[in-house]
């Protein structure tokens, strides 16, 4: 079995040279030649290699999207156009060329502006994170180790990464969010797409924690994203002996704190513990009222209201 793994890298690698002898290597939109190790860089190029043989209508679907992104740019109603929705259409064929984008090669940016040009990359990261396929790992994993700090770029990172869920994925996101830094806030956002009990209690550990606003909100949203009833119940969940822990675990988190903040960031809380949706939020609620000041009372009052009117309960 060794044999034949040192085997097949070998010949990646090969490959991976001849594809590029005599040239300079190419950036991808969103890392260089160096941002992938060697041997990683040579396995996608015998991949993209391979994909482009078999299927190059896939990689005339993408570039065709992105000649599309000026005229986007231009017509966007808010600060960024809606580029997600045109990348999702092209299926699960596009995963490669997107790969091949973001990591290895790609057209230059051409007259896009600085927000249309963030929506494209993020928009790429975001809908290979839709796709879970384990193949995007690499690079998923080199855009969260590089030097990007960009919000949208690294919460776009940090949930596609999330979405492969598997023991090793969720490991490393609590660690990035453990390490501070530019990037913390952009990781704890994304942290929600990995609806994995270790990542819900990271959360929850944030939240009950956390001294500002801002970072309350974001981890508010995130346990919202990872406790969500709706998301529990699609086909996409990999792990469903989980999910009963994940999300008593992210209710009890967001009902606490919604007896301890006020005002808007009151109001983000209950919208995150609606999403939630468990079955034994009320009871919940009626144990954080024991021996709680006025004015959480008031706060876990409210909540019970919009819980038994909510449009989420099932």
């Amino acid at each position: 079995m060794k044999r034949n793994h040192l085997a097949i890298l070998a010949g990646a690698l090969a490959i991976g040279c001849m594809a590029w002898s005599g040239s300079a290597l190419a950036d991808g939109v969103l890392m260089g030649p160096g941002a992938l190790p060697a041997a990683e860089r040579a396995v996608l190029m015998a991949q993209v290699r391979d994909a482009r043989a078999a299927n190059p209508s896939s990689f005339e679907r993408l570039a065709a999207a992105a000649a599309r992104l000026p005229g986007l740019d231009a017509q966007k109603r808010g600060r960024y156009p809606a580029v997600v929705p045109m990348l999702r259409a092209l299926g699960a064929d596009a995963l490669l060329p997107m790969l091949e984008a973001i990591a290895l090669d790609a057209p230059s940016r051409g007259r896009v502006s600085d927000e249309g040009w963030t929506a494209w990359r993020a928009g790429l990261v975001e809908t290979v994170g839709a796709l879970r396929d384990a193949r995007s790992a690499p690079v998923l994993e080199a855009l969260l180790d590089g030097p990007n700090a960009d919000f949208m770029i690294v919460q776009a990172a940090a949930g596609a990464y999330g979405k492969l869920e598997t023991d090793a994925v969720a490991a490393r996101l609590i660690g990035l969010s453990r390490a501070g830094g530019a990037k913390q806030s952009a990781v704890l956002s994304g942290l929600g797409h990995c609806r994995r009990v270790a990542v819900a209690q990271r959360l929850a550990e944030v939240l009950g924690s956390a001294s500002d606003e801002a970072t309350v909100r974001l981890a508010a949203h995130a346990l919202g994203d990872i406790g969500s009833a709706w998301a529990w119940s699609t086909p996409q969940v990999t792990h469903p002996q989980e999910q009963d822990a994940v999300r008593e675990t992210a209710a009890r988190a967001l009902i606490a704190a919604v007896a301890r903040h006020r005002g808007e960031t009151r109001g983000k809380l209950i919208s995150a513990v609606l999403v939630v949706d468990h079955a034994a939020t009320l009871s919940m609620i009626e144990a954080h009222k024991q021996g709680a000041g006025p004015d959480a009372k008031a706060g876990l009052d409210e909540l019970a209201r919009r819980f038994a009117s909510s449009p989420f309960r099932r």
